[in-house]
């Protein structure tokens, strides 16, 4: 396990499910709720939503986000989103997720970014992105806990190309 990573402040926890397709090249991710998100805004609490981004080896292919919660650091979101990965490409597939707060004054807040993928952040990431591999054509659901960008950045190359 090494040692634990430092955390200054707990930045929140993301629930995702992971579903490969082989058959038809498609990998299925599920945003289905985040937990005491680290707060951007405390005059009227975040507005959070994640986006999700298809990191192919070191190039961004992809990125989708879902809607936005207001007022909440305990979003349920139940969103899907389906990305077109050909089966001799999902091992030099990374996934991005990075939780912002919707800002309408200025550029969005980042809460806390996990790479799930080839440059997986974590073994915690790496662990479900194994089981899914594993487990093809079944939804696989696992809780992470996000980390800070340059965490992401020093671990994962994914990390650093996207913005």
């Amino acid at each position: 396990m090494g040692i634990p990573s430092i955390n200054e402040v707990e930045l929140g926890e993301l629930l995702l499910s992971l579903n490969y397709l082989p058959s038809a090249g498609r990998l299925n991710v599920d945003v289905i709720r985040a937990k005491q998100l680290l707060q951007t805004d405390m005059s009227q609490g975040s507005d959070p939503f994640v986006k999700i981004q298809l990191v192919h080896g070191l190039k961004l292919v992809k990125t989708k986000k879902t809607s936005f919660m207001r007022g909440t650091i305990d979003p349920f979101y139940n969103e899907s989103f389906s990305f077109k990965v050909p089966q001799e490409e999902l091992e030099n597939a990374s996934l991005v997720f990075t939780v912002y707060g919707h800002n309408m004054k200025s550029s969005n807040d980042f809460i806390g970014r996990i790479v799930i993928g080839q440059y997986s952040t974590g073994s915690s990431e790496s662990n479900h992105w194994r089981r899914m591999l594993n487990t093809h054509r079944t939804a696989v659901e696992q809780w992470h806990s996000l980390r800070s960008r340059a965490e992401c950045d020093r671990v994962s190359p994914a990390s650093l190309e996207v913005t």
